[in-house]
């Protein structure tokens, strides 16, 4: 049976669809389409698309694939379609990604960027920003590779787009790797490979993979380094890519080097340059190369050193010149500026000229007057400017002192006001021993007047067993007052001033205390306050297996303090009607968890201890999410907040090497999250 040209395309599209790889590049799907393309008889709307497909999965043949990029473009800004130009824009600057012209490639990243941000595609911007960080990343520009992958995660997170967000991912693992943070880059290219797994996409699983062996190669694992890097090439020669390939088979190399293999380790350079070459890939023919040349090296044969040499050399200049990069690389952010900048010095130029003519014309007609004006005037004009100079520094002087004196009665008074916390919690949990005695005592005493009346009645039983009751109150007293001591010196231990110096603390018992603590002082302070605690676990919120990690107990627990009586002030904070309760009958129930977790040493990288405090709250707004760390920055109405608590804790939780980071979801809640390693 024939099919028509339109009809084939529609079957191909379909046959994309239920395919299990379905977002991964398939060159099958490539020599399908051609037939279509040479047919040459589409529309415009239907032959974008079809350009689209062909550039995505040409993997056997780049300058085709570049072609057909290259033609989306064209044809996307003839019938402006700014969607495709986006896709097309994007395609061209991977290919020229893998060709090695990175200036080329980052102008298309960039434009591929704006136009998706004007057409409001949270996805294509977010992609867009991931290749931007990838050249950077390149280009050894570290601080900007790293802002441009943090704002691409974040706005992949919030369209819940899995598959580009693992590739970001992926991407920043890989800038850590290259940096040589491995544990950083561990823990991404993990997260990568658990979204790729889940949605069954081949080849993300294949590069999470593959560059998980590479840290392992990095850290000193060989085994299981060369298990993942087999593991990932058998999925990519199946797939037929083999711009990874390239790399892992060079790390591969490295791996039997470290055996004290170096003919297998050669066996793998070769074929790694052999693949390079043969795809055209630019900076997998310089690495295989220098690979090479150090081989031969290490084998004493120098002319072949050199050779390889000299190929590495040539490869690494034809490479798009780094501080081009670099410059093309800051062009958006410095836009602005750059023509603010032409407008003003057209102005000065213009004035200057201005200038020049009337200082001519006084210098024929008034020349001794204007310049003993011009004295005159200069020295007017420095008088008055060094005495508003003056004027000024003396403001910002008096200025800054009045706010470090208001700064240092802030944060006195944030502290006293978790003192005063500290201490309503522990008059409240002594109370009940408190009571136990005051009791006991009571009764004792009437027991004693009742003893001496049967003791002259002559009632001799009767006063020994009352003599007993005594007893067995008076032992109750002793274990009561023994219970409040223990308590008061427990809940002292943690809550006297800070010596700064670390030591071994279980955090269990640290955050079980200072939760009781918080618990208990709220309710001294406000007689309507009600929480309800939920264990994540039978028995308990906290992980059995948690050692004990050095830091000073005193500052962790002033954070857990601020952050659990941050949760229960939220709680008691009625939800927003799209918090998701339409049920009118619907009672909320404030709930505060505080969690603990124990992440044990893998691959090389060092364990850590999590503490999350997280309540079912209102959540915190995306317009202010990002200020709440900031400085004198609170949602309390005036007078009950300092602004300086979450401030502390974050300044405590880095002064340990950790991260205090928040996770919210407006109507939902907010948890907390303390990161804490083992130093």
């Amino acid at each position: 049976m024939l099919f028509k040209v339109k009809d084939y395309f529609l079957l191909i599209s379909f046959l994309c669809l239920i395919l299990p790889a379905v977002y991964s590049q398939d060159q099958r799907v490539a020599d399908s389409l051609k037939i279509i393309y040479n047919e040459g008889t589409l529309n415009d709307a239907d032959r974008l698309e079809l350009l689209k497909q062909l550039s995505f999965n040409e993997v056997m043949d780049l300058n085709l694939s570049l072609k057909y990029a290259e033609e989306l473009i064209n044809l996307a800004i003839s019938t402006g379609n700014n969607k495709l130009l986006h896709s097309g824009y994007f395609l061209k600057g991977n290919k020229k990604r893998l060709f090695g012209d990175l200036e080329e490639a980052l102008d298309a990243y960039i434009k591929s960027a704006e136009t998706a941000r004007l057409e409001n595609n949270t996805r294509g911007e977010g992609n867009a920003y991931g290749a931007i960080a990838d050249i950077y990343s390149i280009s050894n520009n570290h601080s900007n590779a790293r802002l441009y992958y943090n704002k691409a995660i974040a706005i992949l997170r919030e369209s819940n787009d899995s598959v580009p967000l693992a590739s970001v991912i992926l991407n920043a693992g890989d800038f850590f790797m290259n940096n040589q943070i491995y544990d950083t880059a561990y823990v991404y290219f993990k997260e990568s490979e658990i979204i790729f797994e889940k949605l069954n996409y081949l080849i993300g699983k294949a590069y999470s993979i593959g560059n998980i062996g590479m840290v392992y190669a990095n850290t000193g694992e060989s085994n299981l380094a060369e298990k993942n890097i087999r593991e990932a090439i058998e999925i990519l020669e199946e797939l037929g890519d083999f711009y990874p390939i390239c790399v892992y088979l060079v790390s591969m190399a490295d791996i039997y080097i470290e055996k004290g293999d170096d003919r297998a380790a050669l066996n793998y350079a070769l074929k790694s340059l052999t693949l390079a070459r043969q795809y055209g890939l630019k900076e997998q023919i310089r690495d295989a190369n220098l690979k090479l040349s150090e081989l031969y090296e290490r084998a004493g044969n120098m002319e072949e050193s050199y050779k390889y040499y000299k190929d590495y050399i040539t490869f690494r200049d034809s490479i798009n010149n780094i501080i081009t990069v670099q410059s093309l690389a800051n062009l958006r952010t410095d836009f602005e500026v750059s023509r603010k900048q032409a407008e003003v010095d057209l102005l000065n130029h213009q004035k200057q000229n201005q200038r020049w003519w009337l200082i001519t014309i006084a210098g024929i007609l008034f020349s001794t007057f204007a310049v003993l004006f011009m004295f005159y005037r200069n020295n007017k004009n420095k008088q008055k400017a060094n005495a508003l100079l003056q004027e000024q520094k003396e403001k910002v002087e008096n200025t800054l002192i009045n706010l470090k004196a208001t700064q240092s009665q802030l944060i006195q008074s944030e502290k006293m006001a978790s003192l005063g916390e500290l201490t309503a919690g522990i008059a409240h949990e002594i109370q009940n021993p408190l009571n136990f005695v005051n009791n006991f005592s009571e009764l004792s005493n009437e027991l004693i007047d009742e003893m001496k009346d049967e003791l002259a009645a002559g009632n001799w039983q009767l006063a020994t067993e009352i003599a007993d009751d005594v007893k067995q109150n008076l032992e109750k007293i002793n274990h009561h007052g023994k219970r409040a001591d223990a308590i008061v010196k427990g809940m002292l231990q943690h809550s006297r001033s800070s010596n700064g110096h670390k030591e071994p603390t279980d955090i269990n018992k640290l955050a079980d205390e200072y939760l009781r603590l918080a618990f208990h002082g709220l309710k001294a302070k406000d007689k309507s306050f009600n929480a309800e605690f939920i264990p994540i676990a039978i028995g308990t919120d906290f992980d059995p297996t948690l050692p004990k990690i050095n830091v000073i107990p005193q500052d962790i627990g002033r954070v857990l303090l601020n952050l659990i009586n941050n949760a229960f002030y939220a709680v008691t904070a009625p939800l927003p009607p799209e918090g998701g309760f339409k049920d009118p009958n619907y009672v909320h129930k404030p709930v505060v968890i505080v969690k603990t977790s124990y992440l044990p040493p893998s691959g090389g990288m060092r364990g850590a201890c999590l503490i999350s405090v997280k309540d079912n709250g209102p959540g915190i707004s995306p317009e202010i999410v990002d200020k709440i760390f900031q400085p004198f920055f609170t949602t309390k109405p005036t007078g009950q907040g300092t602004g300086l608590g979450l401030s502390l804790a974050y300044d405590i939780v880095k002064a340990h090497g950790g991260e205090l980071k928040v996770e919210t979801k407006e109507g939902e809640g907010s948890e907390f999250i303390i990161h804490l390693p083992y130093l």
